[in-house]
């Protein structure tokens, strides 16, 4: 069950990222880099992927030392608790609350995007902790991934974060979505941000629902 509940939010939480400051960010600079677009986003993408993967050993590490101590037994507990949190957090428009990077791209890495910039900014997105997060799927992805079994599956969700965080900014159809999300509203928000919250909320309600009838 955390397993598959690790992947996704670990996919949500990648697709998600795309409502920041830095995601959008990435978006301009493809769409105005000098050098060949698809090498800068498969430079883009390998660099997200590496970042990911890093940040998925961490908390594989973690992972595998839990469970020499009997935090694992009250696992579920902890999950739902942290869930209902999570949930009230969205509900109430305070997620900025939760730990969050805060990391500023460099005006130069917009401005000259090239290999080089591709590749730093592609690590630091993939690590994920490093810069803003929004909304709570990044922190759910971060909470089932220190509970999964085996420890490995953090790592394999690392990667997997990384990868899918390169390809949702670096495929042109992907792009043309988020600019036409962006210039819709729903009340006081752009469309892209609605749908976020809203699929958070429906994901995290699901989670505590099938964990409590597992």
């Amino acid at each position: 069950m955390l397993s598959i509940l690790l992947f996704i939010f670990t996919i949500g939480a990648a697709i998600a990222s795309v409502d920041t400051t830095c995601g959008l960010n990435v978006l301009g600079s493809l769409d105005s880099t000098k050098v060949s677009k698809f090498r800068y986003a498969l430079v883009y993408i390998a660099s997200c992927t590496l970042g990911g993967a890093v940040t998925g050993l961490a908390i594989g590490l973690f992972n595998f030392l839990l469970k020499f101590t009997p935090v694992g037994l009250y696992q579920n507990y902890i999950i739902i608790t942290l869930f209902a949190v999570f949930l009230v957090l969205e509900l109430i428009h305070r997620t900025g609350i939760l730990p969050s990077g805060n990391f500023i791209v460099p005006s130069e890495w917009i401005k000259h995007a090239g290999y080089r910039s591709a590749a730093l900014w592609g690590h630091i997105l993939g690590l994920g902790f490093i810069t803003l997060q929004v909304g709570v799927l990044f922190h759910a992805y971060i909470l089932v991934s220190l509970f999964a079994s085996p420890w490995w599956l953090s790592l394999l969700a690392g990667i997997t974060f990384g990868f899918v965080r390169g390809m949702v900014f670096s495929l042109p159809l992907i792009r043309s979505i988020v600019y036409r999300m962006l210039e819709k509203r729903v009340h006081s928000i752009t469309l892209l941000t609605a749908v976020r919250q809203a699929v958070s909320k429906l994901l995290i309600i699901g989670s505590i629902i099938w964990i409590i009838s597992y």
